[in-house]
């Protein structure tokens, strides 16, 4: 007797454990009798393969069994009884049951299954035993709005409704419990098993966790493509909240067919800011488009010499009125922090107001050309958006320090801040930038600082017409094709003022310069790509609305990062982009037909 009260007792919470079913209630074997004569049942048993359908006894492909507190059945065996339709989806590999208007699809190995379309956990993972694919009974009962009863291992379904006996709100309670953590349950698959060289593998990751809690998924040889025949294992580690991990793998062969080379396979199908390898001396080979260009008049004010700055004082200093674009890259080389300021001072008879456009701002950080990097992306992430700061009244003899982000941070000793902004005044303005120790005041010890002078190759300066604007109304990517920019051949350098030497500058690279590429006709299926030619190289490009990181850590010239790609008619593409401070040049870009 006391045998047969705990196994009551065991399957119920099973069965309770498992998803919610519409009705559900512990009754004793006579009335669950009782029932079963007043409306068509189905009766299964726990550990067994019998089952008793319409009056008569039947066996089951597979034993209903519990594992892990799961009660699980023969799903293609049990649908066939209770009269649902079997599908097998050869192409996706799940298994399909429907009846009455529900459909519901399963998987091997994963506790997802999907109910007219809506992606649904189960409480365990879905399993093949002996080529029988076994489901949790309560994802049936739950998709298809069966009722059922329990009375000792007896299970006994009601598909076509109870015609007494409890309902949704009634009947005895079960006896429940707190479910344990399990680990989550790692599973992916692969659209094929078997692919050639370069041919896209598409990856669907199915894993799953009792509290949807996965936080790090882990993959070796989840590659897109890949260019080596052979067997390939692909695995896939997930690790839960609570730091319980699953490990799935599954094994693809290559063949020696060949898809795509991987240069073919990076021109079709490598996402904007990845990089490939390509021919750097077959570069120099495709043809250059005839580059001419138009300004705006944007006044650069270039401050970036010296750039590793080692006493306190004023870096550069010049008197401008109307657009100005900053340029700003210093490191300080104090042994105590220190503060950059831009001080902007109206020696005018009548208020100034300046009105700050656009602007991207970096560090403090020991990288430059990380600094760098990010300064000019958020500046070009700032251009598409309409958020121009309040402009600022300077009132005649005031000295007020602009952009509080520049010092907002001291910089610690190495560290290194950059910035690009665009600004407009209605009158002259004296721009100053300073590098004091943190506790300073910068517009109180102004007066007393030195003059700091660039040294070696860093450039200072003030330059006209800081927009570059290249506009070509011919055909681009029929054939390789290559504009080199900041080159001073093709692209001349800027020739400046120094404002503090009062001595001619020449700004190097043209950092600083905005470029605005405008290609009104590119042909159909071309590859749009930076080419880094001076070395490493870490910087962004607005390509029409969207930013693209550009990330070079090596020196090589054999490498290009995928900027944009035409679909399959003519389109116009603009492109804007700047040299980022603290990387390497020139650069060009490339223009590539994909055959």
């Amino acid at each position: 007797m006391k045998m047969q009260k705990a196994i009551l007792l065991t399957a119920s919470i099973l069965l309770a454990s498992c998803e919610a079913s519409p009705v559900f209630a512990e009754v004793s074997q006579e009335e669950s009798a009782t029932r079963a004569n007043q409306s068509p049942a189905t009766v299964i048993y726990l550990n067994s393969g019998r089952i008793q359908n319409n009056g008569a006894i039947h066996t089951l492909s597979r034993p209903t069994v519990v594992r892990q507190g799961v009660t699980y059945v023969s799903l293609r065996s049990l649908a066939g009884f209770l009269g649902f339709t079997v599908t097998y989806d050869a192409a996706n590999k799940k298994i399909g049951v429907a009846a009455d208007g529900t459909e519901a699809w399963y998987r091997i190995h994963t506790k997802m299954y999907e109910v007219n379309g809506n992606r649904q956990m189960m409480r365990g993972e879905a399993y093949e035993d002996h080529g029988v694919l076994m489901v949790p009974l309560t994802s049936l009962t739950a998709a298809f709005k069966i009722p059922y009863t329990l009375a000792g291992n007896q299970i006994t379904l009601y598909p076509g409704g109870l015609t007494s006996g409890p309902d949704s709100g009634s009947g005895a309670e079960t006896p429940t419990e707190t479910p344990k953590n399990e680990a989550p349950t790692a599973y992916f698959r692969t659209d094929k098993d078997q692919y050639r060289i370069g041919e896209p593998v598409t990856f669907y990751d199915e894993s799953t966790d009792d509290e949807d809690a996965i936080t790090s998924r882990e993959w070796v040889n989840n590659d897109p493509a890949f260019f080596e025949a052979g067997m390939v294992d692909i695995k896939l580690t997930v690790t839960d909240k609570h730091g319980l991990t699953s490990t799935y793998s599954k094994r693809i062969e290559i063949t020696s067919d060949v898809m795509y080379s991987k240069e073919e396979y990076a021109k079709r199908f490598s996402p904007p800011g990845s990089t490939f390898d390509i021919s750097g001396k077959a570069v120099l080979s495709y043809k250059a488009l005839p580059y001419a260009y138009t300004t705006e008049p944007y006044m650069l004010f270039r401050t970036s010499g010296p750039e590793t700055v080692n006493q306190e004082g004023i870096l550069y200093r010049d008197t401008i009125s109307g657009p100005t674009r900053l340029m700003v890259h210093h490191k300080n080389n104090l042994s105590t922090k220190a503060r950059f300021y831009l001080i902007a001072t109206n020696k005018n008879d009548t208020d100034v107001s300046i009105q700050v456009e656009h602007v991207g701002f970096a560090g403090p950080s020991p990288y430059p050309e990380l600094s760098g990097r990010l300064a000019g992306s958020r500046y070009l992430e700032s251009t598409l958006t309409d958020n121009a700061r309040p402009s600022q009244q300077i009132a005649p003899g005031e000295s007020v320090a602009l952009f509080p982000e520049l010092n907002a941070n001291a910089a610690p000793p190495g560290d290194i801040v950059s910035m690009n902004a665009d600004l407009t005044s209605d009158g002259p303005i004296e721009y100053t930038m300073v590098m004091v120790r943190a506790d300073q005041d910068p517009v109180a010890v102004l007066p007393s600082l030195p003059d700091l002078n660039p040294f070696e190759s860093i450039v200072r300066g003030t330059f006209a017409d800081s927009t570059r604007v290249f506009t070509f109304d011919g055909k681009v990517g029929q054939e390789p094709e290559r504009l080199p920019l900041t080159d001073n051949t093709t692209d001349p350098f800027q020739q400046g003022m120094d404002g503090i030497l009062n001595s001619v500058a020449f700004n190097s690279g043209n950092y600083g310069v905005l470029y605005k590429i405008i290609l009104n006709h590119v042909a159909p299926n071309t590859l749009i790509a930076f080419n880094p030619r001076g070395g490493r190289y870490l910087g962004s490009a607005r390509v029409n609305d969207r930013i693209v990181d550009i990330k070079h850590n090596t020196s090589s010239q054999d490498s290009a990062t995928v900027l944009y790609r035409t679909k399959d008619r003519e389109e116009k593409v603009e492109l804007w982009l700047s040299p980022a401070s603290g990387s390497n040049l020139p650069f060009t870009l490339l223009f590539l037909p994909i055959s």
